[in-house]
């Protein structure tokens, strides 16, 4: 196993090994083996990750993009499911800010899915990295992402959800953040929309309201100094870099 996937530039990391993310191994089922492509230093950042439904609207689509950016300009980690939609926009927002991004997948790292994010994978894993619990080979099947998303807010300090209906993976992902106790995040959406019901209810129910990933980030610059930059205004989106 370890053969073949350093023959595709991939490195095992096992949960008793140092380069294992601290955070990641203190839940209460980590994965035993990480497959890791790019950097593994990129594991060690201040995670926050943002997550919310693949079928968005062009606001969701802003939103995200603007909180991926603006959490890299301040120093955190943006890590990403790199599904459609929100994952995807918060991840280029990121990289667009010279960020990294950690990206966790549901499949084998030799597949990518979507598989119109094959320039996204390779951007991210050229600056940052993704990661997965599955070997080489796996397909990308519904059940994983369940599993998936456990790592996903394993790995950071805190979860934004961005336009989640009521049944949605990123709710699946707040509820596992919440028992691994990190903080959740939501943006409000437009309350005649099914894609926003879900992380309105998590407003509802005590998740901290955000407009931006400039306040995400003041919630951490006292906890992590060393990592976050000073938080006093929000930071321009550039729009002249946008696809």
């Amino acid at each position: 196993e370890e053969r073949r996937a350093a023959e595709m530039g991939v490195r095992l990391v096992t949960w008793d090994e140092p380069d294992y993310p601290q955070l990641l191994r203190a839940i209460y089922d980590p994965p035993l083996v990480l497959y890791v492509c790019g950097d593994l230093a990129a594991l060690q950042g201040t995670g926050v990750a943002v997550v919310g439904t693949r079928n968005c609207t062009p606001y969701g689509i802003k939103a995200a993009e603007r909180i991926g950016y603006e959490l890299s300009r301040h120093g955190c980690l943006v890590v990403s499911g790199l599904a459609r939609g929100i994952d995807t926009a918060a991840a280029k927002g990121a990289l667009r800010a010279g960020g990294r991004v950690v990206g966790v997948v549901g499949a084998g790292l030799d597949i990518v899915y979507p598989p119109e994010n094959r320039q996204l994978y390779d951007d991210v894993a050229g600056i940052g990295a993704i990661i997965s619990e599955y070997p080489p080979g796996t397909p990308a099947a519904g059940e994983h992402f369940p599993q998936r998303n456990r790592v996903l807010s394993g790995i950071s300090v805190g979860v934004a959800v961005v336009e989640a209906p009521l049944r949605s993976g990123a709710l699946i992902t707040a509820s596992l953040a919440l028992d691994q106790g990190r903080d959740v995040f939501a943006l409000p959406g437009n309350v005649d929309s099914p894609s926003c019901e879900g992380s309105n209810q998590l407003l509802r129910e005590g998740a901290v309201f955000i407009t931006s990933g400039m306040e995400i980030a003041q919630e951490y610059e006292a906890l992590f100094p060393d990592k976050i930059q000073s938080v006093r205004k929000k930071v321009p989106l550039d729009e002249k870099q946008a696809d």
